[in-house]
């Protein structure tokens, strides 16, 4: 992913970030569509990276890889 991933767009009602062709929710402002838009890219990035790192620990094996996160009770 290039360092900016997502497009900022105005809405008659507010703003909204678009990551791969899918908007966000509407943002009362432009920097609150901006701030969500940076974390929604670093999470997928997480995300990717969570993957990545699964697939490298189970190759070569016949189950699919699944990503898992712990309860935080």
């Amino acid at each position: 992913m290039s360092t900016q991933d997502y497009a900022i767009a105005e809405q008659d009602n507010g703003w909204v970030y678009v990551i791969e062709g899918r908007s966000s929710a509407v943002f009362a402002s432009r920097e609150e569509a901006e701030e969500a838009a940076q974390s929604a890219v670093k999470n997928r990035a997480e995300r990717d990276d969570e993957l990545e790192q699964g697939l490298e620990e189970t190759f070569p094996a016949s189950d699919p890889v699944s990503v898992t996160h712990p309860n935080s009770n």
